[in-house]
């Protein structure tokens, strides 16, 4: 598995702007930017964001599904929640989309001795019901510039790496 790429989440913008020569798979629009993207087998996990996020406005989007046919597709910035991780020679970062008792996880995460994780969590009342990890490298601007960047609120419940 390749390294998990990181990056500052103005440099995103600039190549959104300029436009990437080879864009990995998503399912955000033409308009908005990829904060995490891969294939989970068949289907896509995608965060997007407006290309006007910044801590007093834009949205941001969670989607899941087969390319160009998400069957779900959840917007609540307000109910959003981000956190990270500190491991011995990695770390890693993740954004929960919380609809109800259902949370959807997309997190990023490396560590000496296991290598890079990455996928998407789905917990119902805080039991994890699934954990589909990323089968491609995953396309992923999660992390602490990004959550500054659009003030996404801590989160306030532990998440442990699946």
């Amino acid at each position: 598995m390749k390294p998990i790429r990181t990056g500052s989440f103005a440099a995103l913008l600039v190549l959104a702007a300029i436009g990437p020569a080879v864009a990995a798979p998503s399912l955000c629009s033409q308009d908005e930017a990829v904060i995490f993207t891969c294939s989970v087998g068949v289907k896509l996990v995608s965060v997007c964001a407006s290309s006007d996020i910044s801590p007093s406005q834009g949205s941001l989007a969670y989607r899941f599904g087969a390319p160009h046919q998400p069957e779900i597709s959840y917007q609540n910035r307000e109910l959003t929640r981000s956190g990270t991780w500190s491991f011995s020679g990695g770390g890693g970062a993740w954004l929960r989309f919380t609809r109800g008792p259902i949370s959807y996880i997309a997190y990023t995460a490396i560590g000496r001795g296991w290598g890079t994780k990455a996928g998407v969590a789905v917990l119902q009342d805080g039991k994890l019901l699934a954990n589909l990890p990323c089968r491609t490298a995953p396309d992923s601007e999660i992390g602490p510039d990004f959550f500054a960047h659009a003030a996404i609120a801590d989160d306030d419940q532990a998440f442990d790496l699946p």
